[in-house]
């Protein structure tokens, strides 16, 4: 009979895995607005507060010790504009949470030093992409590097409060937002800042015409340059934390890295990387290109505007998983790449110019796919156990016996410690992911006994109760280290 009950156990065991947790949407959720992480200050000298988001897997144990994945997203915008309330990044915010993830999405420091020539176009907020030189560009970006981390250290520091666990950390973003995931998550070493962040000489004070642009908005310039000090450190000063956290993945849409990140990344489990592309892109190019290669010759070609100025070279996607490829640096990398280019054309075909109004490539093909695709990806990094996954008790009998089994700690790193009350003799079993009885002992009305794992794997278990009236009862729980 517990044979037989044990065979049963393993199967519903297998039957409620890990294939579609962290997949489905299997929860509701809170959230936790306009939570201030720390204060920065930006391109012209002036400190700014910054604040994030927060959203919760409406889900508990009984025990309250159940810890979850963090998924921090960051919005696009070209470092220049948009906001954690954009729709796409609130959609996968409540997205994850309902996968039983805590998601966070951050506000930033936005803008650069505009230039001081007044660039004539007929299309708004032309002049707001043109920077004063193409440092600019660079420093915008730290700037927001330095937030992320800032920010991913605040959640670090209040892991226990909010529930995070810290060695289930994930970053995602779209455009301007997965240049700054992928810094945030890969920038480890003064060789990957970008050189232009250091001291440079003062600038013009930008053109009466970027007024207008959002990131000049309650800026004040005085006298007739603007200064450009030393940004400071990658880490940035928000926050500083001795909480030890792991990176597991990173998701980028339709992204770019200023320079090579793969290269250097010292952290001992290297982020898993999901790509999502178009080559039509006329933002952000999918290979080496400038910001707004295609946008530029549209605009010179359409609407007879100069050419977009002082822009720096990117690297997206594509070049990203050939860096991989060819230097064999070990990154696991899915990309899901479209297949229309971007033809050089005004009028005709898909993504020319005039197509791209209504169906823009820097954008998702299929919001809803990418989502899934990516928690699919996503699911295959997490060593999480999902304690919100609602087993309790399986019953193969038609008893109604009340049963009060208890293990602690969880995750346990040494030693488990297994209690049982109100149950009829019977049997514990432990089995590893792979089904594997990994311990078993018996089992009287009231017993409690700990069971040394220092030697076990690290992974996800399930204690196995089998009564000799026919009670099944199944926990999970997680060993790590």
């Amino acid at each position: 009979m517990k044979n037989i009950l044990l065979t049963i156990a393993i199967v519903l065991i297998a039957g409620r895995g890990s294939a579609q947790q962290w997949v489905d949407h299997r929860y509701s959720y809170d959230s936790l607005m306009n939570v201030p992480y720390g204060t920065a200050v930006d391109f012209n000298g002036k400190t700014v507060p910054l604040t994030l988001d927060l959203y919760f897997p409406q889900c508990d144990d009984p025990q309250h010790i159940s810890r979850r994945p963090l998924l921090l997203l960051i919005h696009g915008g070209a470092f220049l504009a948009g906001g954690k309330n954009d729709a796409n990044i609130k959609s996968l915010c409540t997205s994850f949470a309902r996968r039983g993830y805590v998601t966070a999405t951050i506000e930033y420091r936005l803008g650069f030093i505009a230039d001081d020539v007044a660039w004539a176009c007929n299309y708004p907020a032309y002049e707001c992409i043109f920077a004063a030189d193409t440092s600019e560009w660079y420093r915008a970006y730290y700037r927001a590097v330095q937030d992320g981390k800032g920010a991913l250290r605040f959640l670090m520091n209040r892991n226990a409060a909010f529930r995070i666990d810290t060695a289930n950390v994930f970053l995602a973003g779209e455009s301007a937002g997965a240049f700054i995931a992928l810094g945030v998550g890969l920038m480890d070493t003064l060789t990957e800042r970008p050189p232009l962040t250091g001291t440079l000489p003062d600038v013009m004070v930008p053109a009466t015409s970027t007024n207008s642009c959002s990131y000049n908005q309650g800026q004040n310039y005085s006298g007739s340059t603007v200064a450009r000090p030393d940004l400071g450190g990658f880490e940035g000063t928000i926050e500083p934390t001795t909480v030890r956290y792991s990176v597991k993945g990173i998701g980028n849409f339709y992204g770019a890295m200023f320079n090579d990140l793969l290269q250097w990344n010292t952290s001992a489990n290297r982020p898993a990387i999901y790509s999502f592309h178009q080559p039509c892109d006329i933002i952000v190019p999918i290979s080496a290109d400038r910001i707004y290669w295609g946008f530029s010759w549209c605009m010179t070609n359409g609407y007879g505007c100069s050419a977009i100025a002082n822009t720096p070279l990117v690297y997206g996607s594509q070049s990203m998983s050939q860096w991989n490829i060819i230097n064999n640096y070990g990154y696991t990398i899915q990309n899901e790449f479209t297949v229309t280019p971007f033809p050089f054309n005004y009028l005709l075909g898909a993504g020319s110019c005039i197509d791209q109004v209504n169906n823009p490539c820097h954008a998702f093909d299929s919001f809803s796919l990418r989502d899934r695709q990516l928690a699919q990806f996503f699911s295959g990094q997490i060593t999480t156990f999902p304690l919100c996954d609602t087993i309790g008790v399986i019953s193969v009998s038609e008893l109604d016996t009340e049963l009060d089994i208890r293990i602690f700690p969880n995750p346990a790193t040494s030693y488990v410690s297994i209690s049982t009350m109100n149950a009829s003799s019977g049997r514990i079993y432990i089995v590893d992911a792979e089904g594997k009885l990994c311990w078993s002992s018996d089992v009287h009305h009231f017993s409690s006994q700990n069971v040394d794992i220092s030697e076990w794997a690290d992974g996800v278990y399930t204690l196995v109760f089998i009564s000799e009236v026919g009670v099944l009862t199944t926990i999970r729980w997680m060993k790590h280290e």
